[in-house]
């Protein structure tokens, strides 16, 4: 007979944004005291209250049986504003929890290789800016830009993947590995191209550097490592030092769009470098404030989906055979949230074919 995971009620009521007290005023068969019992595992889960956190949490029942281990959010290195709040970094943790599950489920019968230089920086005394340098060349990137950041992070067995988190969570990304040891960078999809492609190289270096080794308990250490990661590999100082003198604001848009970063970060990294003044940043700080570029910069380009974990997706319809409704039961999942979390029509040039050749070898 199956048991109920009591920490999958937890998990369900903290990603539609419930506290226990809000929730158990919508349940007609328990109060706060025996909803509180059951998550601390004190108390039983009937049936029947079983169907209504059920409906009114808009889960199925087979969610709540899922034997997945709950991450807790500060074992997540990741950029966000600390003036969000408590409820906003539950429903956060809970849905990255949830996308967990399903990536775990999905692994279960695909193999990836992963292939990542993790490094103490410690312990070989290495500088984050150094450590980026070295690790474009095992990525075998050449010098300059990074023309397709996303492509060359899913061949080395990332999985990249957008959520839609509007603005008041103050989320940009967030990084995490699953049981099966894949790791995985989510990116808010409302973000603008440029700023994803810095979360997403942020986000790289705490994988890299941070993941699997005792590091700082100062945060702000820790978060100065992964943007000083993400500034030299995206803006190596050997290529890109001689651009950033002169700077003029078709000068900037004109690099905006070659080196695939935004104007803030450019401007941060001519200080970096010593191509620009103290007052001539303070200046350009101003320039961008006043023009409302700190929101929404000009000179946006495009960019490549990510779309490994969508492969994954389809090669369980296409080459395992699993229905829609087989996906939803393994997963746990609603058909709403199911489309809410996987673009499978923007993948349908991908066939069967195609994607059997990246099952094994990403």
């Amino acid at each position: 007979m199956k048991t109920i995971n009591i920490e999958r009620i937890k998990l369900a009521r903290e990603s539609r944004g419930y506290s226990q007290s809000s929730l158990s005023k919508l349940l007609e068969t328990i109060s706060q005291s025996m909803l509180s019992k059951i998550e601390k595992g004190f108390a039983e889960c009937s049936i029947e209250t079983l169907n209504e956190l059920s409906s009114v949490l808009n889960y199925p029942i087979s969610f709540f049986y899922k034997k997945q281990q709950a991450y807790y959010i500060k074992e997540f290195y990741y950029r966000k504003n600390l003036s969000t709040t408590i409820t906003k970094n539950k429903i956060l943790e809970a849905k990255v929890n949830i996308l967990s599950g399903h990536i775990s489920e999905l692994l279960d019968n695909v193999e990836i290789d992963v292939d990542l230089p993790y490094t103490d920086i410690k312990e070989y005394d290495l500088t984050p800016d150094r450590f980026a340098e070295q690790v474009r060349t095992y990525f075998k990137i050449p010098k300059g830009p990074i023309n397709d950041l996303i492509n060359v992070l899913e061949k080395k067995g990332i999985i990249v993947h957008e959520l839609d988190f509007d603005e008041t969570f103050k989320f940009s990304g967030i990084n995490f590995h699953t049981k099966e040891g894949v790791p995985v960078i989510l990116v808010n999809a409302n973000h603008s191209n440029s700023r994803k492609l810095f979360t997403i190289s942020h986000e790289l270096g705490h994988l890299l550097m941070h993941e699997k080794f005792i590091v700082s308990d100062n945060m702000k250490i820790i978060e100065d490592e992964a943007n000083c990661f993400a500034s030299n590999f995206l803006m190596p100082r050997s290529d890109i030092k001689a651009d950033l003198y002169g700077l003029t604001d078709s000068k900037l848009g004109s690099l905006k769009r070659y080196w695939k970063v935004s104007i803030q970060a450019l401007i941060y990294r001519a200080k970096d470098l010593g191509c620009i003044s103290p007052d001539q940043y303070r200046r350009w700080v101003t320039k961008i404030s006043y023009y409302g570029w700190r929101k929404k910069e000009p000179f946006e380009f495009p960019i490549s989906e990510p779309n490994l974990l969508s492969k994954i997706m389809l090669l369980h319809f296409n080459d395992l055979g699993y229905s829609k409704n087989e996906i939803l039961e393994m997963f746990g999942a609603n058909d709403s949230e199911f489309n809410e979390l996987y673009d499978l029509e923007s993948l349908s040039k991908y066939t069967g074919n195609k994607i059997r050749k990246i099952k094994i070898a990403i």
